[in-house]
């Protein structure tokens, strides 16, 4: 009863994951893996009136929201951190 609840008015929404490619008059080239082949490929995605990209993302590992058709949101996806040098030592032996 005394919650606020926001009505969302869209068709259909998914989302992409892929490497931002290329940020160019409110479209975005994303690199996927194609589903069929594991190959590498292209889509081009228009943006949502309203988005707007950093472009500092450009060149990474995002995710992109798709609402209606267009992008909605891209988030950047976290990179998982790389530990250099010996694996460490499990239990110890005396």
């Amino acid at each position: 009863m005394g919650e606020a609840s926001e009505m969302v008015d869209f068709k259909e929404a998914s989302f992409i994951e892929g490497r931002l490619i290329r940020v160019a008059k409110k479209k975005l080239e994303i690199e996927l893996e194609d589903e069929e082949t594991g190959e590498p490929a292209l889509a081009t995605v228009r943006l949502a009136d309203g988005v707007s990209i950093d472009l500092a993302v450009v060149g990474e590992k995002v995710r992109a929201v798709i609402v209606d058709g267009k992008v909605a949101r891209v988030t950047p996806m976290p990179t998982p951190h790389i530990v250099h040098g010996p694996a460490p030592r499990v239990g110890t032996q005396g």
